[in-house]
């Protein structure tokens, strides 16, 4: 490829080679400010360099072939640094949002369309219509075109994204002062001078016809750039550094001069201390907080400080650290040594921690650390009520020491199940009391920190009365399902057989002994309900209510023929239940029969849609009603002397009814009977399993 000598091929390499410079620079330094603003510095240097490099390259080819095809290269640079400046400009101001990767893919949708565009369509016919290769006054050849629309469009886009910079960074200039307003200005420039070239050669008078001046200025801006980042360390000071650090920042700011008096203070350290004036000693200053003051004469750094003040919204914990001035280039335009005062309102903090810590100490429940040396690192005074043991002869010991024999190899792997796999770990065990006898705790074990495995927290809750009253209602619940039944059926078989052997008078007594085991029979298996409805897992299942229902209905019909019954009920009725429901609802049927003084029975029964979130089946008899004191029973919470067997499918039905989410409500029927309503919640769509 032959190669032709220009005025501007030189000027163009030293361009790009400088921007190449800068970037090799940046990335081989650990610079302080903020990544989009280094990151976007290194699109600019880098765009830039490419930029020039490439149209260096351009004019220095003979053809037009490869003329156009250094081109695509050059559009390669334009498209990254219209992307990058706008985004350094925002970095460099501080508008995070626009250097986030939602807006900078709006910044570099069209200059990527455009780089898109021309390497896979090419420049021609994108931008140029009509190219040729022609002679420049200085021999040489260049390539000559007309403009596309498209070529205009993308021209007009960078212009007004530069002009918009271009404002941005002189408004910066203009409120700033000191270093910030030269790094401002300085970038203004390095800015309006290549744009400015471009405009003036391209579409103006001036500069050699056919030739693009922009990238050779890059030159001058190189120059400016590293004025700027050399002096002014432009990648470690930025105006943020006074307005969103000092002005805005939530932490209160003193600056005490080298006298120690205050010679700032942002807008929070006012509001902590409406009293501080510029001028102000230390002491003055901070009267209500010698504890600022012994921090700053003494010389102290990190959390030299901890106060308390007063305020109308009661009392505020602050912590408050001192910074020295005097270090190399952290002072400004000569402002000399002093002290930096950042306050810190730790109050929200300070008041969740005394929160915690009161509900620990108060907990009834033991809590404990251990590190995975097993031994405990702090135990809960409530240590000291449960176990009789003070929680300081405690922490440094090892926790097994504390376990029954039995239990300590099952605790020990649980503990290890917790360290090694972050999960909870909730097992019993028994743990020596300090009079001696054991007590049944259970524990749950769990790391302590999600991020960190060398610690877990203890929670031990003592159930041993409840695990001894557990034992007795077993006791109770075995009586009445196994023993009371079998010597029922045992009673009713032997008055069978005496029925032979009594006189007509004596078979009204039997049919008393007949009812009275049928009777215990049916307590017995309302005692083996209630043992499964208490202790299985609450299952819910879809069902249909309307289905069900009519099936009890018909089931009742049969086992009691003398009984009326009358049923409503819509074509489906889905809801999510217990597995038990069925035991419930046939419950309060056979009750609405059984108890019912009359010569038959009249039951009506309806299954209607309660709201959009659930259905109501309500079951109305003609019988005595239920007594009062067994209707409350359930507001009581608790049996006593009044109630007895008769109450227990209520309790049945209660506990299968809450335990669906539904509600159960009982009501008189005028001018006699009772009104059994259950309502229970709909069933989701996606549920998976049909009563």
């Amino acid at each position: 490829m032959p190669w032709q000598p220009t005025p501007y091929t030189v000027p163009l390499l030293v361009a790009g080679l400088a921007s190449f410079v800068f970037a090799f620079y940046v990335l081989s330094r650990r610079f302080h400010g903020s990544r989009p603003l280094v990151r976007s510095f290194l699109g600019v240097a880098v765009g830039g360099g490419a930029w020039a490099l490439a149209y260096a390259a351009q004019l220095s080819a003979t053809t037009l072939g490869s003329t156009l095809f250094w081109n695509r290269f050059v559009w390669v640079g334009v498209g990254l640094l219209a992307t990058a400046w706008p985004a350094f400009v925002a970095a460099y101001v501080d508008r995070p949002e626009w250097v986030r990767p939602p807006r900078i893919g709006v910044l570099a949708f069209v200059p990527a369309a455009v780089v898109a565009a021309v390497l896979t369509v090419g420049p021609v016919p994108l931008f140029y219509e009509s190219p040729s290769m022609v002679t420049a006054e200085g021999g040489y050849l260049v390539v000559s075109f007309t403009p596309t629309p498209a070529l205009l469009g993308f021209m007009a886009y960078t212009y007004v994204v530069n002009l918009i910079t271009f404002v941005v960074l002189g408004r910066t200039a203009i409120h700033r002062s000191g270093v910030f307003r030269r790094q401002a200005g300085l970038l203004f420039l390095a800015g309006v001078i290549p744009m400015g070239l471009g405009v003036v050669t391209v579409w103006g008078p001036l500069g050699p016809p056919l030739v693009d001046l922009t990238p050779i200025s890059f030159a001058v801006t190189s120059g400016l750039l590293a004025w700027v980042l050399f002096r002014y360390r432009l990648l470690d000071l930025s105006p943020v550094a006074r307005k969103a650090v000092f002005t805005n920042l939530s932490d209160g700011i003193v600056v005490l001069g080298d006298d120690l008096r205050v010679v700032d203070a942002n807008q929070r350290a006012r509001e902590l201390f409406p009293t501080i004036r510029l001028g102000d000693s230390v002491e003055s200053a901070f009267e209500d907080a010698p504890a600022v003051v012994d921090a700053v004469r003494t010389g102290g750094t990190g959390d030299g400080a901890h106060a308390t003040i007063e305020s109308s919204d009661g009392p505020r914990f602050l912590t408050v650290s001192t910074h020295g001035l005097s270090a190399p280039g952290t002072a400004t335009d000569g402002a000399g040594s002093g002290v930096v005062l950042l306050i810190r309102d730790v109050t929200e903090r300070e008041t969740l921690q005394r929160r915690y810590r009161a509900l620990i100490e108060k907990s009834p429940n033991v809590i404990a650390v251990s590190g995975t040396d097993g031994y405990f690192r702090y135990v809960s005074p409530s240590v000291e009520r449960l176990l009789g043991r003070g929680s300081e002869s405690l922490e440094g010991r090892p926790i097994l020491d504390l376990i029954h024999p039995d239990d300590r190899d099952e605790s020990q792997r649980r503990f290890e199940a917790a360290f090694e796999t972050g999960e909870p770990q909730t097992f019993e065990h028994r743990i020596a009391h300090a009079k001696g006898d054991w007590r049944t705790f259970e524990t749950v074990v769990e790391p302590l920190f999600e991020d960190a495995a060398n610690e877990v927290v203890i929670t031990a809750t003592d159930v041993t009365e409840g695990r001894r009253h557990e034992q007795r209602l077993q006791v109770l619940n075995r009586v009445l399902r196994h023993d009371l039944k079998n010597d029922a059926n045992v009673i009713g078989g032997y008055a069978d057989l005496l029925r032979d052997h009594v006189d007509e008078d004596g078979h009204e007594h039997l049919d008393v002994i007949d009812r009275k085991v049928e009777t215990l029979t049916h307590l017995s298996d309302q005692a083996r309900e209630i043992d499964v409805a208490l202790h299985e897992d609450d299952q819910r299942v879809r069902t249909d209510l309307a289905v069900l229902v009519s099936r009890l209905c018909d089931s009742l019909e049969t086992s009691f023929p003398e009984a009326s019954v009358t049923l409503s009920t819509p074509d489906s009725a889905p809801i999510s239940a217990d597995e038990m429901l069925e035991s419930a609802i046939r419950n309060v049927l056979e009750n609405a029969v059984v108890h019912n003084e009359g010569d038959g029975a009249e039951i009506r029964v309806d299954v209607v849609d309660g709201d959009e979130s659930g259905y109501r089946v309500d079951i109305a008899d003609d019988g005595p009603g239920i007594p009062p004191i067994e209707r409350t029973v359930f507001s009581e919470g608790r049996e006593t002397s009044l109630e007895h067997a008769s109450g227990l499918g209520l309790w049945l039905v209660h506990w299968i009814v809450t335990g669906s989410g539904g509600e159960l409500n009982i009501t008189n029927r005028e001018p006699t009977g009772t009104i059994v309503s259950m309502w229970f919640p709909t069933a989701d769509v996606d549920s998976e399993t049909d009563g």
